[in-house]
């Protein structure tokens, strides 16, 4: 199996893992924003999070990267938001959850400008070696960038305010140790 089937579909999950921290962040500034310029941040930074969550489930549901462009313009100000985020309001605004936005925006972003640059290739009639046949979507690798991609967002998105404000899941009642028959 080549490494373009294993590693197609992350690209898409980068995007949902941005998207995912960017909602966390926008949440948490809208209901916890001391002002005007901290919920509007946050009402941006929910925005390009639906965005970047929306391009991710239409390029997987396409198997192929739709709307290049648009893909990178929603890294790029996604990006410039996260950074926004930080500068409104750095006592409550995780480094931690900024840094993995800006790096899975990075990922998704430099895939879908290689989209680009492959199409405009093409049609300069300098046809890549990769032009050939897209090969399809591994379940292995789509399996593997749920994972990495799993690993990176769930302590990020513990780290917003809207994790940190998220009901704690480790005293179940089910699960407690003084739980009464």
């Amino acid at each position: 199996m080549n490494t373009a089937a294993l590693t197609r579909s992350w690209p898409t999950l980068a995007a949902w893992g941005a998207g995912l921290l960017q909602l966390g962040v926008g949440a948490g500034m809208i209901t916890q924003g001391t002002g005007v310029a901290d919920r509007g941040v946050g009402v941006l930074a929910a925005v390009v999070g639906a965005a970047a969550l929306g391009w991710g489930v239409a390029a997987l549901t396409r198997g192929r990267l739709v709307a290049p462009r648009v893909a990178m313009a929603i890294a790029v100000v996604g990006t410039v938001v996260s950074g926004l985020a930080l500068a409104a309001d750095p006592m409550r605004i995780s480094v931690h959850a900024v840094g993995v936005t800006a790096l899975l925006q990075v990922a998704y972003g430099v895939a879908a400008a290689a989209v680009v640059r492959r199409a405009r290739s093409a049609s300069a009639g300098t046809s890549p070696a990769d032009a050939r046949v897209a090969p399809r979507t591994s379940v292995i690798g789509l399996v593997a960038g749920c994972v990495i991609v799993a690993g990176l967002v769930t302590p990020a998105l513990g780290a917003t305010e809207a994790g940190r404000a998220a009901p704690s899941h480790s005293d179940h009642p089910l699960f407690s140790t003084e739980h009464s028959h």
